[in-house]
């Protein structure tokens, strides 16, 4: 009796500790598109609320121990998801860029080859290492993915920074992939890691697919489109067993969740490319610098059709960066300002980022500003976004927004767009604003409702009267809010 007792205790103490919990993919299965297709969930139906960190340089820069660090931190905040890059491109910090083949944190470089000239057909495997001793890259690699699934999180994996490795679009970059090679390269890593279930595969980085001559950013046209389709060919072999034509529905693809990462031009973004691919899971997008980009660029693809699918907002402007500006420019406040929009519009996830971590190195350069990566964790962005903003979400059942354009008269433009939603149900109507100035709301739920202010600061909630059936009537935030949901809650 006694041994079963200390059994049993050991397994509560066990199953009390962070991290021990069961997994989301253990619990409801694997990930997909729902039936609405605008949202992620899982095979049971419970939806995936992506709340992603970018982490960028994790896999190259940093050793084992500051890896627990990084990911305990965020774990604890309430991310859900870690963006990183296996095979990235050194850059940022205010550190020289480059080369290609450069090597991790223990001296080990991924490919065969030279410092600056890999053989990406041939990634660098070498026998008898392990994630704890690693005596190649890849061993570390399997530490990095494994750490991330002990903790419960997703990892949202770019094989490659195409910017550097596919386009000619990165500063000293040349072309390190053929189709041949990139094909190769997914079906190492697809084989490699097909067993994963918390992987969603990322194509792209920071990549423009298609250029087609607009602009001048310097660079001849150029078409690396069936690079990317190869590469995902590649990866959905390697975990399948099966080949896959990037153009043709299969049932097999439904194993590979996958979406693309583009680059800053928030006119090209992986919808403009590969919408209609049979590999596309999601869509994704990227705006850089422009804040009030994010909720038109979010919405047209929530618009499409044929097919309906998921976006992902996977990079933007991060917090505390300069953007040619004084250190900074990118606030709290611009920083939610992108997050609420990013829902608002139909998003199906975001991805928040710090300025001085993504690189994870160096502590100069513009987006930097002075600090480490590790001095930055606790940027009130993240915690407003990982706890306060989550929670918002996950108890207004986001998943069933609906945008709606007919609430909000006065509704501004750009990164001040005040913007609506309404719940699937009829029973919900929320508009954000996102600074404190006068709109006229009118209540679209048909019923009387019950209105609140939530504060996306800290979670602080006020009564804001009753609406009548359609009634309309001018609304300003709480004084001193910077910005503010109000919430409309049929009675």
């Amino acid at each position: 009796m006694k041994t079963i007792f200390l059994i049993v205790l050991l397994c509560a103490s066990l199953l009390g500790q962070p991290g021990r919990a069961e997994a989301p993919w253990q619990q409801h299965g694997k990930l997909e598109v729902s039936s609405n297709g605008h949202a992620i969930q899982h095979a049971d139906g419970t939806a995936l609320l992506w709340i992603g960190d970018t982490a960028w340089g994790m896999f190259q820069q940093l050793t084992r121990e500051e890896i627990d660090q990084y990911l305990d931190h965020r774990q604890r905040l309430g991310f859900t998801v870690i963006q990183s890059v296996a095979f990235w491109y050194p850059h940022g910090g205010g550190m020289r860029s480059g080369p290609h083949n450069a090597a991790n944190a223990y001296g080990h470089r991924p490919f065969s080859g030279g410092e600056d000239s890999p053989n990406t057909a041939e990634p660098l495997v070498v026998e008898g290492g392990s994630p704890d001793a690693p005596n190649d890259y890849w061993d570390h690699a399997d530490y990095v993915i494994r750490a991330i699934k002990q903790r419960n999180m997703y990892l949202a994996l770019l094989p490659c920074w195409g910017r550097a490795y596919v386009t000619p679009q990165f500063g000293g970059a040349h072309q390190e992939f053929t189709e041949s090679e990139a094909k190769s390269y997914g079906e190492f890593l697809g084989k490699r890691y097909q067993r994963e279930p918390h992987i969603v595969w990322v194509l792209g980085g920071d990549a423009k697919a298609q250029y087609q001559g607009y602009g001048s950013d310097g660079y001849a046209e150029y078409d690396k489109r069936a690079v990317f389709r190869a590469m995902a060919e590649g990866i959905a072999h390697g975990v399948t067993g099966q080949r896959l034509s990037w153009n043709r529905a299969h049932p097999a693809w439904k194993q590979v969740f996958m979406t693309y990462h583009p680059d800053g031009d928030f006119l090209d973004n992986s919808s403009k490319w590969f919408h209609e691919d049979a590999w596309l899971s999601a869509n994704g997008v990227e705006v850089w610098s422009e804040v009030e980009q994010v909720y038109p660029t979010m919405l047209r693809d929530y618009e499409l059709q044929r097919p309906i699918k998921p976006s992902l907002f996977l990079e933007g402007s991060y917090e505390f960066g300069s953007y040619r500006r004084e250190c900074g420019w990118v606030t709290p406040l611009k920083t939610r300002r992108q997050i609420y929009h990013t829902f608002f519009a139909g998003g199906a996830g975001h991805t928040y980022g710090a300025g001085p971590i993504w690189a994870m190195r160096g502590n100069g350069g513009d987006y930097n500003c002075g600090y480490t990566w590790q001095q930055s964790l606790d940027f009130p962005g993240a915690a407003q976004f990982a706890g306060v903003a989550k929670k918002f979400l996950l108890e207004h059942g986001w998943p069933q927004w609906i945008p709606e354009g007919r609430m909000v008269a006065g509704a501004g433009q750009g990164e001040s767009l005040k913007a609506a939603v309404t719940a699937a149900s009829g029973q919900l109507a929320l508009v954000y604003f996102s600074n404190n100035s006068h709109a006229k709301i009118t209540n679209t739920l048909g019923k009387a409702a019950v209105a609140r202010w939530f504060d996306p600061r800290d979670g602080a909630e006020q009564p804001a009267g009753r609406f009548e059936p359609n009634e309309a009537r001018g609304m300003f935030p709480p004084e001193r809010w910077e910005d503010a949901v109000l919430i409309l809650r049929a009675e």
